[in-house]
């Protein structure tokens, strides 16, 4: 038989190709799990969820199957259907928007690894060492490849328009290019998902017990958002039949209203777990907001004992960021410390008098003792720095004022601001903080 890879016998009698196959046989689990797990280290974006690990494996199993059993009976593979795992993980990827180009390198990997292992035990055995036999397994496992990858790209193809061309799945699509930064034309996206991507976002992910029904339980939750959160327009997209990711543009007046919203939820006693991001302007906001709500919602279902129902990412930020996200970062600095955040010399006094005064559970002597400074002079930064912020130490919560100072000890420049340009997440300039340096005509007073 021809291919475009390399001739065969067309009578099937390969009888060095059997050999082979039935010395691959026994390596078959090893060779799908160490397949399985390359993979997913390498393309991540082939296994987010269970469901994909799932289809995943079953996908590179039943491959691997078909592909020893072509070998051992000599039947063409460029003619073959693919097992129903390869096209139904191939339609899942589709409708999660990832790239096909990310799958077909998978196979080619598969490719790969799948004919060094051959080659392996070939050159293990003492009774192959016919060249023309070897060419022949490579060749099958050439095409075999090029017949799965085309039929999948088929069905991807498939699947994809028929996604899109739904409401859902082209909600999909449009926040996947906002997700992934390809998109060009914002005012295409929002016309097509009717929603403002100039404004202030606030992102949730919101999702159902297990034992309740979904529908009502997260209809209610967005009635209840609409309620207590003044927004100019909601925006949710399904993630499952259990749970929406919602982005809330926000209206003037809604910086304290995810209190409200905390205890509507509970009152209502809704079987709703929601997960909220912070703040974020246009593009940019829209996308760190989901991914904060997305960390906060990892956090959530993996806490002993169970975590809050209601969790912000303000909340568990200190944990949610160890990942090393430095946008990030930078962002949850700049909406705790304001004016501090920034990368001036004086800021950074200041921050390290409060980080070291918190430390020392606010005593001025403390403080000075342990930076080696008059006690006057702390009282009068910490003055300073507060006046600035706007906050009374005493009166206030000091995890994640402590947690924002820790990452600017730690971090340096990348979490901090250049100077002149930090502003509060409320919109408010820093001028307050500047004004007080102004006034005083100096700092230290010792």
């Amino acid at each position: 038989m021809t291919s475009v890879f390399v001739d065969w016998s067309s009578d099937g009698d390969d009888p060095a190709a059997r050999q082979i196959a039935d010395m691959v046989l026994p390596h078959r689990e090893k060779f799908i799990s160490e397949l399985f797990t390359a993979t997913v280290a390498d393309m991540p974006d082939l296994a987010v969820t269970a469901h994909d690990r799932t289809l995943l494996y079953a996908s590179i199993a039943e491959n691997t199957a078909v592909l020893i059993a072509t070998l051992s009976d000599g039947s063409d593979p460029s003619v073959l259907q693919p097992p129903p795992g390869a096209s139904a993980y191939a339609r899942e990827l589709a409708r999660r928007g990832v790239s096909l180009s990310v799958l077909l390198r998978a196979y080619r990997i598969g490719q790969a690894r799948f004919t060094g292992m051959c080659l392996d035990v070939a050159n293990s055995s003492n009774d192959i060492d016919d060249y023309a036999a070897l060419r022949i397994v490579v060749s099958k496992v050439a095409a075999f490849i090029d017949r799965i990858c085309e039929v999948v790209t088929v069905d991807y193809e498939l699947e994809r328009e028929r996604w899109i061309t739904q409401q859902s799945g082209l909600t999909h699509h449009w926040i996947a290019r906002i997700m992934s930064g390809a998109l060009s034309d914002a005012a295409t996206a929002e016309a097509a998902l009717n929603y403002p991507l100039t404004a202030v976002h606030i992102a949730m992910e919101v999702w159902v017990a297990e034992t309740a029904n979904p529908v009502p339980a997260l209809s209610a939750t967005q009635q209840l958002i609409r309620t207590h959160v003044p927004c100019r327009q909601l925006l949710c997209a399904p993630v499952d039949t259990d749970a929406l990711s919602i982005w809330i543009a926000q209206a003037p007046g809604a910086d304290h209203s995810l209190t409200q919203l905390r205890t509507a939820l509970a009152t209502a006693k809704l079987p709703v777990c929601a997960a909220v991001g912070m703040a974020g302007a246009q593009l940019a906001g829209f996308r760190s907001s989901h991914s904060q709500a997305l960390r906060v919602k990892e956090l959530m279902r993996s806490a002993s004992p169970p975590a809050s129902p209601f969790l912000t990412f303000r909340d568990v930020a200190p944990v949610a960021m160890l990942t090393g996200n430095r946008d990030e970062e930078r962002a949850f600095v700049a909406q705790i410390l304001g004016p501090l955040a920034e990368n001036d010399a004086r800021a950074m006094e200041l921050r390290e008098t409060l980080r070291n005064y918190i430390a020392c559970n606010l005593s001025p002597t403390a403080t000075a003792a342990r930076m080696v400074m008059h006690r006057n002079t702390i009282r009068y930064r910490v003055h300073l720095a507060t006046e600035g912020l706007g906050i009374n130490l005493e009166e206030s919560e000091l995890f994640a004022l402590s947690a924002a100072l820790e990452i600017c000890r730690w971090r340096g420049a990348s979490a901090l601001t250049p100077p002149c340009t930090t502003a509060h997440a409320s919109g408010e300039s820093a001028q307050p903080f500047r004004l007080a340096r102004r006034q005083t005509g100096g700092f230290d007073h010792r």
